[in-house]
This record gives C-alpha cells, sequence and structure tokens, in this order.
C-alpha cells in the first residue's frame, strides 16, 4: 500500500479559508480517522486528498510524488461516499465492476477481481442481486466492494455509515476493521462520530474549524487530551469539566479542594465520569451532590448530580443501580486522576 503527507495544506473558497497551513502525515497501512463536528472541514480535506478538490495552497505528496496536479483518476485512490450511489439497474457484480468495465479491462480480470472482493464482503450469495434486494448494510458492502476491485493505493471514506441504523453501523464498523487487517491496506476515514473513531482508529486526527487539534491513538486523546475542545469532544459521555480556580498551589473548585501545583489564576478541571468514587471512607475530599437525572444502561448507569455552582456532574455507576433521582450522593475523585486545563484551553497537568 501507500503513505501520504500533507504539507501545510490550505484551502480557500474565495475569501472563506476553511482548511489553514494543515500539515499530516499518514503511514503505510494505517488506519486514520478524521474526526471532529459539522463544518470542521474533514470531509473538505479527504476530497483534497481524492483530486475532488483542488489545493490552494501547500503540497500533497503520495509516496514521495506531488499530487497537486495529477487528475483525481491518476492518483490511484479509490473513495467510498456517505451515498452508495449504485445503479439500480445493475446487478451487484455489475455495480462492482463498473470502473473496470469503463477501464477497458479484460473479463477474465473483472470476474477474479469481483470474486475476491465478494468473497472478502461475503458478498458472493448477492451477486446478481440488484440495489432494490439489498439491505442499506448490503448496499454499502457493494460501494466498498466497487473500491476494492480498484486495488488502490489508499481507500477513503466519507461518512460511509450515517445512513445507517444503530445495529447495522456497529455490524459495518465490525466489518470495516476486518477488511482493513485483511487487505493491510491504507485508510483515511472521516466521521462526525467519536465512537466510530475510536473504534477503527490507529490514530485519530481531532480537527475543529479547519485546524488540527490534536493527533494520537484512542487511547492517547482519552486519557491525555491535549486542550478542550478534544476533552470535551472525546468520549461517550464526555469528560466533566469544571471551573475552578488556582491560587498556585491549591485548585479550589465546586467538586473540592486539590493540591495541585499550576500557575495562579483560573482553571478548568477534567474528569472522566468513571474515575468518581461513590462513598469513599477513605477518602481526604468528598463532596455532596443531588441526583437529578438517571440513565441505566444494563451494564452500567450514569448519574447526573448537582454539586451547586451550576455545575452538573456526570458520574459512571456499575450494572443497574438502585440509587434514584433526588437523593443526595457523597462522591470523591482521586486527585491524580484530575486534569487542569489553563484559561487559554490547553492542558497544564
Amino acid at each position: 500500500m501507500s503513505e501520504l503527507r500533507l504539507q501545510r495544506a490550505t484551502k480557500r473558497f474565495g475569501n472563506l479559508t476553511v482548511i489553514e497551513k494543515l500539515d499530516l502525515e499518514v503511514h503505510d497501512r494505517e488506519f486514520v480517522v478524521l474526526v471532529g463536528p459539522s463544518g470542521c472541514g474533514k470531509s473538505t480535506l479527504l476530497r483534497m486528498i481524492a483530486g475532488l478538490e483542488d489545493i490552494t495552497d501547500g503540497d500533497l505528496i503520495i509516496d514521495g510524488q506531488r499530487m497537486n496536479e495529477i487528475p483525481a483518476a491518476r492518483r490511484g485512490l479509490a473513495m467510498v461516499f456517505q451515498s452508495y450511489a449504485l445503479y439500480p439497474h445493475m446487478t451487484v457484480a455489475q455495480n462492482m465492476s463498473v470502473g473496470l468495465r469503463i477501464a477497458g479491462e479484460n473479463k477474465a480480470t473483472i470476474q477474479n477481481k469481483v470474486a475476491e472482493a465478494a468473497r472478502i464482503l461475503q458478498l458472493e450469495p448477492m451477486l446478481d442481486r440488484k440495489p432494490k434486494a439489498l439491505s442499506g448494510g448490503q448496499r454499502q458492502r457493494v460501494a466498498i466492494g466497487r473500491a476494492i476491485v480498484r486495488n488502490p493505493r489508499i481507500f477513503l471514506f466519507d461518512e460511509p455509515l450515517s445512513n445507517l441504523d444503530a445495529a447495522l453501523r456497529l455490524q459495518m464498523r465490525l466489518e470495516l476493521s476486518k477488511l482493513h487487517d485483511e487487505l493491510a491496506a491504507t485508510m483515511i476515514y472521516v466521521t462526525h462520530d467519536q465512537v466510530e473513531a475510536m473504534t477503527l482508529a490507529d490514530r485519530i486526527v481531532v480537527m475543529n474549524a479547519g485546524r488540527i487539534e490534536q493527533i494520537g491513538t484512542p487511547e492517547e486523546l482519552y486519557q491525555r487530551p491535549a486542550n478542550l475542545f478534544v476533552a470535551g469532544f472525546i468520549g461517550s459521555p464526555k469528560m466533566n469539566l469544571v471551573e475552578a480556580h488556582s491560587d498556585g498551589n491549591v485548585i479550589d473548585s465546586a467538586i473540592g479542594r486539590y493540591p495541585i501545583r499550576v500557575a495562579e489564576g483560573p482553571v478548568t478541571l477534567g474528569v472522566r465520569p468513571e474515575v468518581i468514587r461513590i462513598g469513599c471512607q477513605d477518602c481526604s475530599t468528598t463532596h455532596s451532590g443531588h441526583v437529578q437525572v438517571v440513565e441505566r444502561l444494563g451494564a452500567n448507569s450514569f448519574a447526573y448530580l448537582d454539586v451547586g455552582d451550576r455545575t452538573l456532574l456526570t458520574v459512571e455507576l456499575p450494572g443497574m443501580t438502585s440509587i434514584k433521582a433526588g437523593e443526595d450522593l457523597q462522591i470523591s475523585i482521586p486527585a491524580d486522576k484530575v486534569l487542569v486545563f489553563g484559561g487559554n484551553g490547553e492542558r497544564l497537568r
């Protein structure tokens, strides 16, 4: 497969800059996920890589070759879109092979490539069906098969699962992960769903307003977010963010006082819901919270606590908890589990 590098890549539409001086490296056989809120520029960046959007400034380099002026059809990339874009009058086999037939590939080669893609995607019993006879997940697999038969340098996915229901999204996430392993392929995947990102990625690129906020493994982004944006975006439910104040030696907040030394001034504390303890007898710092709502999800539950100072805290509880709305709980948070963000939003600790 291949590797890719973007150097100070910029995209402008008139006076509007949507991608600004962006640097990114994607390694051979790596699964990289671009994630961020709607409008952050992730799909535009993917289209720039694919050749569907011109690069205003900067360079796109694939396997050492500058690709800015190379037409999309000659970049050796395959893109899978949010829409399946299948021809309704063609069979699965015909839909998968349409690009090869247009390119003039011989029939034997086409048959072999389609058969291999169908085996990988478990589409063999469906090759003679038309799209109307397929489920949404099966149609998306046909669209992926159409990309596989081209044997591309790099696969590009633009929110391919967003049209599927929750159960199919889970199934397709598992299939995409297995597909990446079987093909040993380089893949770049765009989504706004951070659960997809955490499930699929070797590395995640968190984007915001045309910039990269942080690049790292799912574990790095979850445990050590670089700033408040990443802390609030990665994780479901998201990290608790609590306004606080440091006197230089101690941080005072609605969830307690912590002997953490950072520069004097306003700070924000970050606490994951699963690190909060209930009824800790041996903890030096405890705080009371009033339960507003409880979500019982089976294997775990989430309680939303009013801890004062307009702060609502999400707490993860094991199993189908007996705790009810209206109760008061004592909570504690180990100081070594508390992240601290400065006034500029960057993580200090």
